[in-house]
């Protein structure tokens, strides 16, 4: 066969045109740059003319190869539609789907979401895992996962599940023991329970409007559990400045916690639902990460509804299409 009919090796082509080396051609594509440099190479030999300026550096394309790679794209972009479209059309909506969520959300908020999905869908089945980031999920280690910001490394498909949003709360009793801190600097007078989980770094500063202070606590609590410290919180052993409003919905409605530092927040988190490119080819996790970051989108927008009554929230500027699936 003619190395022009290799479709794998138009793609590394394309992939070089797109990222600007064979480095970032071969890693997107998860192969040694010298797959991608003897692929264009045989190209070259089959066309009998040059697609890169091999002379000057960085690699750049000449006029060949900038007319090649709008009308190869349009074909092997087709072709991939095609595939797809046959691969649909044959794929029943079973088999399992490995979902990665934070630890917190899987113990208490999950499982009834996935009741739903799967009055919808019966024969797909949904295994929770937790703490997967999105390089593993790049990797393979697990089908969709909820990640904390915007992914950036190549090769994922994602949409926003919403904005997670964080509130500085304490209990009425504590706070009736200590006093209610008004200003970020009374927290040296404070016990702080501080979360150093992975789901995201520590919380050193809080920002109201264009200020911003650091956070310094008389003594603090730590613990990489988010359940243990909506424990010791309605325990009232101390305060905290960055409670997942999706933990503690239901305690500022029934006011066993109150929000303190009025007008201060650790600012609002997008989070995101990720798949591979590779999982994203199969049926049954496209329709599960659209179902999902949909319904997340709902069950997080409904917890700020419930308590925007009761508390102060920071304002909605959402970076990103919350409708729209993007690719990296």
């Amino acid at each position: 066969m003619s190395k022009l009919d290799d479709l794998g090796a138009w793609r590394a082509f394309l992939m070089f045109a797109k990222t600007g080396s064979l480095t970032a051609a071969a890693q997107s594509l998860n192969v040694d740059a010298s797959v991608v440099s003897r692929a264009i190479s045989a190209l070259e030999k089959s066309l009998g003319c040059e697609l890169i300026h091999h002379s000057v550096r960085p690699l750049q394309l000449t006029e060949t190869g900038k007319i090649v790679v709008k009308r190869m794209g349009q074909i092997v972009k087709a072709h991939d539609s095609l595939m797809q479209k046959l691969i649909d059309d044959n794929s029943a909506l079973t088999g399992n789907i490995r979902l990665s969520s934070a630890p917190g959300f899987a113990a208490r908020r999950l499982t009834p979401l996935l009741q739903e999905f799967q009055k919808l869908h019966p024969q797909i089945t949904v295994e929770i895992l937790s703490g997967f980031s999105a390089a593993d999920v790049q990797k393979g280690a697990c089908d969709v996962a909820t990640i904390t910001g915007e992914p950036t490394l190549p090769g994922l498909c994602y949409m926003s599940h919403g904005r997670n949003v964080y509130l500085p709360v304490a209990s009425p009793d504590y706070i009736s023991r200590h006093g209610m801190p008004i200003e970020p600097a009374n927290l040296r007078q404070h016990t702080g329970l501080v979360y150093t989980g992975p789901v995201r770094e520590e919380t050193k500063v809080l920002v109201r409007g264009t200020r911003t202070e650091p956070i310094n606590f008389a003594s603090a609590i730590r613990s990489m559990d988010i359940l243990a410290i909506r424990s010791a919180l309605l325990e009232g052993m101390g305060v905290a400045v960055d409670m997942p409003l999706v933990q503690i919905h239901e305690d500022i409605v029934a006011g066993r916690l109150v929000a303190i530092l009025p007008g201060w927040f650790h600012p609002p988190a997008e989070c995101f639902i990720v798949a591979s490119h590779e999982a994203w080819h199969m049926k049954r996790v496209r329709i599960f990460l659209e179902w999902y970051a949909k319904a997340m989108q709902s069950l997080f927008a409904s917890y700020e509804a419930e308590v925007s009554a009761l508390v102060g929230l920071p304002p909605d500027k959402a970076a990103v299409d919350r409708s729209q699936l993007y690719r990296t």
